[in-house]
Order: C-alpha cells, then sequence, then structure tokens
C-alpha cells in the first residue's frame, strides 16, 4: 500500500467519526428540547383518625386492694376436763364430716366421778347431822342454864340468910362456910354451862364452812360429771381428730377440732397508703378520736386466678402494721350459709384459700378520670378547637386498674385522645373520634 492510499484511509476514518459525534449531538438537542417543565403540585394535609374522650367530672369508686388466706371465722378445740375411758364416739368423729350444734359427739366412763358425787353427799349428810345434833345440845344446853340459874338464886338466898345468922350467933361459922362452897359450886355451873353455849357458835360456823367446803367439791364433782359428755357447741365441720373409741385420756388433753360453717374471715394485708386513701371518703364520728364507719365499706373477696367472687364486711381493722410487709390487716367477713348456698353460683369458700380482696366506697367529690395508657410520662395529648395535636402537663393523685385520677392540668369539656400517636407532634392535624364512654368505663373503651 502506497503513501497516497494509507492516508485517504485515515481520513475515513476521521470523517466517520465527526459524523457519528455530529449525529449524537443532534439527538441529544433533540430530546433536549422535547423535554417539559416539571409541574408545582401542593400537597395536602394528612389528618390522623384518633379516639378521644371528653373530660368529665364523674363519680368515683375509690378501692383498696390486699391479699390474705381464707379461714373459718370459728374454731374450736375439744380439751378434756376429765379422765377416763371413752364409752360413747360418734360415727360421723372424721375429718371433713359436719356436726350440727348439740350433738353428742364423745362420752367418757363417768363411774370414777359418780362415785365421788356419792361420796361428796355422804359427807354433806354427816356435816348436816352433826349440825342438827349441835343445835339441839345448844337448846339443852339452854334449858339446863335455865335450872342451874335458878338454883344459884336459891344458894345466893341462902348464902345471904346464912351470913346473917352467924352474924347474929343464932348459927356456927362452919354453916356459913359450907354453904359458901355450895354457892360457889353452884356459879361454876352455871359459868361453865355459858362457856358451853358461847363455843356453840364457832362450831356452828365450822361445820357450815365444812358444809360449804364439801359442797363446792360436790359442784365440782358434778361439773367434771357433766364434762364426760362432749357435745358440738355449734354447726362444725370436724378438722382434726386424736381420740379413738375406749382410749383412756386424761385432763387436758386436746380430742379433737372443729370449723363453723356459718361464716369465714379473711385478713387482708392491705397497703397503708390505699385503706389510707379509702376512709378518707367514709363519714366520721365527731369527738376527740376520729373513728371511721368501716361497715359503709363495700367489700368483696376473689380468688386468685379465679372469677368466683363472695361478697364480704368490713368487720373491724387490726392495730398496728405487719412489720413483715408493712401493710395494714383489714378482717373481712364472709357469711357462708350451708344450707342455702349455691354451689355453682356462691360455693362456700375453702379453708386456706389464698384470695384477694377489694375495699370500695365512692368518694365525695367527681373526680377527673382518665385510662392510664392517655398519660404519657406526665403529658397528655389533647386535640384543640383546630383539630390539631396540643401537648399538656398533668399531676395525677393516684393509679387504680388502669385509670388515673387527674388533680390538676385539664379542665372539664376538653378532649383527651386515647391513643398513643408516635411521632406526637405538636400541631399536626387530628380526624378524632369522640367515644361517649363515662369516667368509669374509658378504661375498657382503651383495650
Amino acid at each position: 500500500m502506497t503513501q497516497k492510499t494509507k492516508l485517504g484511509t485515515k481520513i475515513g476514518r476521521i470523517l466517520v467519526l465527526l459524523f457519528a459525534i455530529g449525529a449524537g449531538i443532534g439527538i441529544i438537542a433533540f430530546f433536549v428540547s422535547r423535554i417539559q417543565p416539571p409541574e408545582r403540585v401542593v400537597a395536602a394535609e394528612n389528618q390522623i383518625a384518633v379516639r378521644a374522650v371528653i373530660a368529665t367530672p364523674a363519680p368515683f369508686n375509690i378501692q383498696a386492694t390486699g391479699f390474705g388466706t381464707a379461714a373459718p371465722s370459728r374454731t374450736w378445740s375439744a380439751v378434756s376436763n376429765a379422765k377416763g375411758r371413752i364409752i360413747f364416739r360418734h360415727d360421723n368423729l372424721e375429718s371433713g364430716e359436719l356436726l350440727s350444734a348439740g350433738t353428742l359427739i364423745l362420752e367418757i366412763d363417768p363411774a370414777l366421778y359418780q362415785l365421788a358425787l356419792r361420796e361428796a353427799d355422804a359427807e354433806i349428810a354427816s356435816v348436816e347431822a352433826e349440825i342438827e345434833q349441835l343445835n339441839q345440845e345448844a337448846t339443852n344446853s339452854r334449858l339446863l342454864l335455865d335450872l342451874e340459874r335458878q338454883r344459884l338464886e336459891l344458894a345466893e338466898t341462902s348464902l345471904t340468910r346464912t351470913t346473917s345468922l352467924v352474924a347474929s350467933g343464932s348459927v356456927p361459922q362452919a354453916s356459913l362456910d359450907t354453904q359458901l362452897r355450895a354457892t360457889l359450886q353452884q356459879r361454876q355451873a352455871v359459868q361453865a354451862l355459858i362457856n358451853q353455849q358461847n363455843i356453840m357458835p364457832i362450831q356452828l360456823n365450822r361445820l357450815a364452812s365444812q358444809k360449804e367446803r364439801t359442797l363446792a367439791k360436790r359442784a365440782q364433782v358434778g361439773n367434771d360429771l357433766a364434762d364426760t359428755k362432749i357435745f358440738a357447741p355449734f354447726d362444725m365441720r370436724v378438722s382434726d381428730v386424736n381420740v379413738e373409741m375406749h382410749q383412756y385420756i386424761n385432763p387436758g388433753q386436746t380430742l379433737f377440732s372443729g370449723d363453723g360453717i356459718k361464716s369465714s374471715e379473711v385478713v387482708l394485708q392491705v397497703p397503708m397508703q390505699s385503706l389510707r386513701r379509702v376512709l378518707n371518703e367514709l363519714p366520721q364520728s365527731e369527738g376527740l378520736e376520729r373513728e371511721f364507719n368501716i361497715s359503709a365499706l363495700d367489700a368483696r373477696v376473689q380468688l386468685v386466678g379465679s372469677n368466683q367472687m363472695w361478697e364480704a364486711s368490713v368487720k373491724r381493722i387490726a392495730n398496728g402494721i405487719d412489720p413483715a410487709t408493712r401493710t395494714v390487716r383489714v378482717v373481712l367477713d364472709i357469711e357462708q350459709p350451708l344450707l342455702t348456698a349455691d354451689l355453682d353460683t356462691n360455693p362456700p369458700l375453702p379453708k386456706g384459700m389464698f384470695v384477694q380482696g377489694v375495699l370500695g366506697t365512692q368518694m365525695i367529690e367527681p373526680q377527673m378520670v382518665l385510662p392510664q395508657a392517655s398519660i404519657h410520662q406526665g403529658w397528655v395529648y389533647l386535640v384543640n378547637s383546630e383539630n390539631r395535636l396540643e401537648r399538656r402537663e398533668v399531676e395525677t393523685a393516684f393509679h387504680q386498674d388502669g385509670q388515673a385520677v387527674i388533680i390538676s392540668g385539664l379542665e372539664p369539656g376538653e378532649t383527651v385522645i386515647l391513643d398513643d400517636i408516635v411521632p406526637a407532634i405538636s400541631g399536626m392535624l387530628l380526624d378524632p373520634k369522640i367515644i361517649p364512654a363515662p369516667a368509669s368505663q374509658l378504661s375498657g373503651a382503651n383495650q
């Protein structure tokens, strides 16, 4: 290939390259000329749908909750006051069996006490015979004393006459001595009878005391004899049995125990702060010491882990605070009429069952109550007059069952958002749906 040919080939390639570049520039210019400028679109503000409620003061039932264990209100342990062998044992004296009031449950052999009773009767009869004898002796002594006094008067008269005769010389001195001796003997006889009569009241008092002592012994033996029979003091369910037929028992030995079936008792461990809030809403008596009318409290107990519930009444509030739990012990009474109990809807409350108790009363003043979930770290979200979100800080008095009692920061008639908005930006547009629920049902509306 010649020099000229090479030059022509190179020029051709350059021309092709220039043509391609020009074509590309033309195409780009064509498309650029066809591009339309973007249209300006105004974006609409989104409305967030929320549930809301109108804040309105309403009656509120304040409550205090605690836990405790059910136990019979009445328990009884049969402790023997007598000794001997068991000669009668009721067939139903077994754990879990029911015994009605007045039922003879056990009887101890009464022979020992019957003999002691006969011995006491004999001793009383002996003392009474001695008293009768002493009274007769006192009567005889009084009659004899009257005779001896008459004889003494005669002796004193003879002594006076003999003394006159001796003075006149009519009789010898020996006659006077003889009469004086006889008079002194008669005086001694009269004084002896008087002394005997003075001792008789003392002897009668001793015999009367001996009789009283024997009567007291007999009464004790009578009580021991009565204690050989053991009756059920009230309608009861037998708990523990520690005695068998023909067993020999001693005084002080525990025979069996039973529980009353008419009512049960629960000692609730209630936090002190919660109980104080409830008690402050009760009427109080006037006087130096304020007393709360605890009978006005509504009370109920519920089986833990179940919907089974029993109505109760507040019996008393125990003195002091439990040092272990720092709670107040409130004693509840639950009526358990066995014959009228419905085993399906109101079964007897089992002994030893762990239950939850609730004490409640209506607060004196209406309260502003919101669901606890509608309060976000001390703030609530409101819907203002322009349907926009407004954040407001509030102060709560206490929380109860998912509800919060508001004491400041919220005015009646304001619209409170129930939902949790994330993110919650002040001024954002809202689409509220008002829930017409009373304050006591707001917690349920948010579930």
